[in-house]
């Protein structure tokens, strides 16, 4: 064997060991992909499963408590309180009074202990089959990706077919996807519709 192909061969040899290496990495990062998009829709089901069986204990993993309490303070003031009027002379006392008065409930009933009559209030035991068996919470869930980090899923709840949907959101916690924000169903606001004919002048009648 000539000198030149002894220098050819591991020549050959490690351009080899790159593509292989290139390959793997590319094989590694596609299957960590993969897995990243699935892993929100693992969690999703077993959330289904947890309420299907009633096991609240495993639901209440799945809850970043601090974060889904401020979310719920959040809405139920907003629902309380609404736009206030104008004349208002004690916005400030009232908005406080009502805030705290909302934050100590919400810190007293929205417990892992109390999670079963909250699961019990937003879907009756008679509805909870019909609604959360993984294949029918899949048909019915809306999920999606609102940036890396963050995902968001919404289900019209038995009931409540008139209301906004539940809409949950989720993000990474010690490597595990938990509920961290929950927006429950309110009253949809009536649209505006502009009426597609216009009422006519009155008549002039002349004598």
């Amino acid at each position: 064997m000539s000198s030149l192909s002894r220098m050819k061969i591991p020549s050959a040899l490690s351009e080899l060991r790159r593509q292989q290496a290139r390959w793997i990495c590319a094989g590694t990062f596609a299957a960590a992909t993969s897995l990243y998009a699935a892993s929100p829709f693992v969690t999703l089901w077993s959330i289904s499963s947890a309420i299907q069986s009633h096991d609240m204990h495993g639901l209440g993993e799945t809850l970043r408590w601090g974060s889904v309490r401020d979310s719920l303070k959040t809405q139920a003031v907003s629902e309380l309180l609404g736009e206030k009027p104008a004349d208002d002379d004690l916005p400030e006392f009232g908005a406080s009074f009502a805030s705290t008065a909302v934050s100590n409930a919400i810190d007293t009933n929205v417990t892992e202990n109390n999670l079963g009559e909250i699961v019990d209030h937003l879907v009756p035991q008679g509805q909870v089959t019909a609604t959360f068996t993984p294949l029918a919470f899949v048909q019915r869930v809306h999920a999606r990706f609102v940036k890396p980090g963050l995902f968001e899923t919404s289900i019209v709840m038995p009931g409540h077919e008139r209301e906004t949907p539940l809409r949950l959101q989720m993000r990474i916690h010690a490597f595990q996807w938990k509920i961290h924000r929950i927006d429950l169903p309110t009253s949809r606001q009536p649209l505006m519709e502009a009426s597609a004919t216009q009422a006519h002048p009155p008549a002039i009648t002349r004598h």
